[in-house]
């Protein structure tokens, strides 16, 4: 906390990461209030969080390049106009909705990359970014238990619109302060890092991919676990049942970042994997409701150390000019599975029944693991190379 803008960069960057969670819900009630059609309203959340990871990287490229005050603040007006022009065209044809939903998506600036990256670049000590990334990653857990229910509540009090506009809000207190708060040469000195694509580091590879099973665990779970209530005849308690699935993860999350780690950020990526897949196991195997929130908790209690190890060991396979972008294809990769997993998970739950969806799952948990221990042998051959 003594680091410079450490405290500026915690507290905008916990504001300016609410949107990436209040908007996909806000879409949803928006369109479907304003069209009343749930097929719209799940078209333009979907074509908003796909453009948003397919665009995220580049515009943390740009970040890397030029700087987070020449790129923040820009990007975060087009996102403006954007969603203005999908707030007042909501009830227009679907055309429009899709083209300025894709449009705000893909303007979004992702807060939390940027936020490591400067938490990357500022502590060198392997014991202090370890606690940054835990804080960072309680945050993100804290935005997808309070963005949601804000949105919500938003929606019931004010009408359709006023969530996407807290959401602005939020998105333009978060990316002005940390611009305003951002070196003014935070951007890259040598361009020619730039030249060659992340995708040909050795590493990054096996963990996008992996990245991307982990979201369909995310994505498939909260079909699942959504499907189950309802078939239990208490759909009003699935989101009480997510947030105890993210309060396992925020309880971890804290825990992992007192502790200091000898082990490598690969080893505690892959062993939290693991750890996760036989979680998973439980919803899938003991098809118990009573029992439910305790084998939800005990599953989350793996996001925050998978996803800080993974945070981490990006930060160590990727040059520290790059990390813009390369937070950005991480977050990017984890929404692509969770808009893969939920288009999946739905069907297969529509047609072999809510409890089998864990059984999708922990497929993908099994998927996720045996990439990271690919990538684990894979360090270790380079390194032996090396």
């Amino acid at each position: 906390m003594r680091k410079p803008h450490a405290l500026a960069t915690l507290g905008y960057g916990a504001i300016g990461r609410l949107p990436l969670a209040m908007n996909p819900v806000a879409i949803v009630l928006l369109i479907s209030a304003t069209t009343d059609s749930y097929a719209y309203a799940g078209l333009a959340s979907g074509s908003y969080t796909l453009a948003s990871a397919l665009i995220g990287p580049r515009i943390g490229r740009l970040a890397d390049l030029h700087g987070s005050r020449k790129v923040l603040i820009p990007i975060t007006l087009v996102h403006i106009l954007s969603m203005c022009a999908l707030i007042k065209l909501s009830s227009s044809s679907l055309i429009f909705i899709l083209l300025f939903a894709a449009s705000s998506g893909a303007s979004l600036a992702n807060i939390g990359s940027f936020t490591r990256t400067r938490w990357g670049r500022s502590l060198p000590d392997n014991k202090e970014l370890n606690s940054a990334l835990s804080i960072e990653s309680v945050l993100d857990e804290f935005s997808f238990v309070a963005g949601p229910a804000c949105a919500g509540l938003l929606f019931a009090k004010f009408g359709p619109k006023f969530a996407l506009i807290a959401g602005l809000l939020f998105l333009f207190i978060g990316a002005s302060g940390l611009s305003l708060t951002s070196d003014k040469n935070d951007f890259s000195k040598n361009p020619e890092e730039h030249k060659h694509g992340l995708l040909k580091i050795v590493l990054v590879k096996p963990l996008l991919i992996s990245l991307v099973a982990l979201g369909c665990i995310f994505g498939g779970n909260t079909i699942a676990v959504l499907a189950v209530a309802k078939e239990a005849g208490f759909e009003s308690q699935g989101g009480l049942l997510m947030a105890i699935y993210s309060l396992g993860s925020l309880v971890a999350g804290t825990l992992y970042g007192l502790k200091h780690w000898k082990s490598s950020n690969s080893h505690r990526y892959a062993l939290a994997l693991f750890f996760m897949t036989i979680a998973t196991f439980g919803p899938a195997v003991i098809h118990i409701y009573s029992i439910l929130p305790f084998l939800l908790m005990v599953s989350g209690v793996a996001i925050s150390p998978t996803l800080i190890a993974a945070n981490a060991l990006l930060k160590d396979i990727v040059p520290n000019e790059r990390l813009n972008e390369a937070f950005a294809f991480l977050g990017g990769a984890i929404s692509i599975g969770i808009t893969l997993g939920s288009a999946i998970s739905g069907t297969f739950v529509s047609i072999t029944g809510a409890w089998n969806g864990f059984y999708f799952v922990s497929g993908c948990a099994v998927i996720a693991t045996c990439v990271s221990f690919f990538g684990l042998v894979t360090q270790k051959k380079v390194l032996i190379h090396e």
